[in-house]
Formats: structure tokens, C-alpha cells, sequence
């Protein structure tokens, strides 16, 4: 039981994929069948709940989300990490339109046969129902992934140095000679992968908008790190993880630091597409 409330603890809210589209299709599903249809308008006399429809819609709408973000982390791991242009961008859309269009054929073909029978099928209906549906999946994976697609060129798109000052001075540092940044008394220090620390003026706020997010990961108030800084991962009580951290800095004792078992999934699934 208590793994359980655990588990929605860590998942039941809004900023989850799945939850927050989810909450989004059961919403639209019941909005488009109410108003597509004069007899389903609330106010009309003979109303009833459009139960068949809208549970057919987010049933559709379900299996598109699971297609079109199956294919968005296979690309995101793939193609995106790499480089990010409109080629690539409309191989996705096309290749994910491409699985819908399957899906949509063997929906029409054998659950809509076996409800309205086999006299219901035709070419002409069959065809404008897949436009229509495609039009439509084209706006929503647009709509749903622009964001992560932003984020993603933006932080692709950032190389060579980055610019380090403090107390007036002003140092270039090469993003592949970075292992970690940590704050230790309002001070956030920039750790080399020889060692080497440097002071510098910035937030870990405004360290999070000028790195690669696929190389980096905020693992808590205190750490940025990179993947290369990643010695050695461990369970520890509480689903927590604990990760100690390579260099080690002079004057100071190794880095270990914990992962709250709210971040370690992200964690995991960030680190295990590096090795």
C-alpha cells in the first residue's frame, strides 16, 4: 500500500506527460462530441451523454499519444541529440503520421467492422476519416512537442565556450573541459574535469539556461553535473540514489551526493542514455 501511494505521489501531477495530456484529451474528447452533434448539446430536450463517442475519441486519442511520443524519444535519442533541422523535423512528423495512418486502418478494418459490421466499410469515408484525423494529429503533435523541440535546438545549438566572470574578471571555458558546477555558500564554482575549480557570478538558474540539457543534469539545489563527472551510482534506503562524483578537487573530500527517489527516474533515464 505504501508503495503504491508512493508511486501516484511521484506521478499523479500536472507537469506528468501522461497526466496532463491525458486530463487534456478527456476534456477536448468531450467538448468535440458535444458540439459536433446538435442531439448532444446539453440543452437539447432528448440529451444523453455522448458516452460511445467520447470514449472512442480519448480511446484513439490515447493510442496516438503513445505513437507519437514513442517516436519523439526514439528520435529525441536517435537524430535530435545530434542536430536539429527541418528535414529531420518533418522525417518525424511523416514517420509518426505514417504509424497513426496503420493504427487508424486496423481501428476501421476490425473494431469499427465488428460494431457497425462490414457493410459499413467505404473507400471514400475510410479515406476522408483518415485526412481529417491526420490534419488533426499534425496540429496536436505540433502543439504538443514545439516546446521540447524549442528546448531541444536551443540547447543543441549551444558550442565552443562559455563565459565565466567573477570579481571583475572574465574566463572562457570549453563546455567539453566542464565536470560539474556545485553553490557552497551563495558561490557557485565551476568544476574542470582536471580538478581545477572557478568562481563565478552566475545562479544555478542561469547555468540551467546556457548548457546542453542531454549533457547536464540538475540534480539537486546545490549540483549541476555532467555525465562525464558520473564515477560510480548507487541504491541507497528510501529509493534514494547516491552518486559520487570524479574529479576529485584538492582541499576537498570526494563528491557524493544523493538523488531523491522524486528525481531518480529522470535521473536513470538520463544517465542510461549515455553509456
Amino acid at each position: 500500500m505504501k508503495t503504491l501511494l508512493s508511486f501516484l505521489q511521484r506521478n499523479l501531477h500536472f507537469s506528468n506527460f501522461w497526466v496532463r495530456n491525458i486530463l487534456i484529451l478527456i476534456l477536448v474528447s468531450i467538448l468535440v462530441n458535444h458540439l459536433g452533434d446538435p442531439k448532444n448539446f446539453p440543452l437539447n430536450e432528448s440529451y444523453s451523454f455522448p458516452w460511445f463517442p467520447v470514449t472512442a475519441s480519448i480511446f484513439l486519442g490515447s493510442i496516438v499519444l503513445v505513437i507519437a511520443n514513442f517516436n519523439f524519444n526514439y528520435y529525441k535519442k536517435t537524430y535530435f541529440i545530434e542536430e536539429i533541422n527541418l528535414r529531420i523535423l518533418l522525417r518525424y512528423l511523416f514517420s509518426t503520421l505514417g504509424y497513426i495512418s496503420i493504427a487508424y486502418a486496423l481501428f476501421y478494418f476490425t473494431l469499427n467492422g465488428w460494431i457497425n459490421g462490414i457493410e459499413s466499410y467505404n473507400f471514400y469515408h475510410f479515406l476522408t476519416g483518415l485526412s481529417v484525423s491526420l490534419l488533426i494529429c499534425s496540429i496536436g503533435i505540433t502543439i504538443l512537442f514545439a516546446h521540447d523541440v524549442y528546448k531541444l535546438h536551443k540547447f543543441t545549438s549551444i558550442k565552443g565556450k562559455l563565459k565565466v566572470e567573477h570579481a571583475g574578471k572574465i574566463s572562457l571555458i570549453g563546455y567539453d573541459e566542464i565536470a560539474f558546477f556545485y553553490s557552497e555558500n551563495k558561490v557557485v564554482y565551476l568544476v574542470k574535469t582536471d580538478g581545477t575549480t572557478t568562481s563565478t557570478d552566475f545562479t544555478l538558474n542561469e547555468i540551467e539556461n546556457k548548457i546542453n540539457i542531454h549533457s547536464f543534469f540538475r540534480a539537486n539545489r546545490q549540483i549541476i553535473l555532467h555525465s562525464r563527472s558520473v564515477e560510480q551510482v548507487q541504491l541507497i534506503e528510501n529509493g534514494k540514489l547516491t552518486v559520487q562524483l570524479k574529479p576529485t578537487i584538492s582541499d576537498k573530500e570526494a563528491f557524493q551526493i544523493n538523488i531523491s527517489r522524486y528525481k531518480k527516474q529522470a535521473f536513470m533515464n538520463w544517465f542510461e542514455n549515455k553509456l
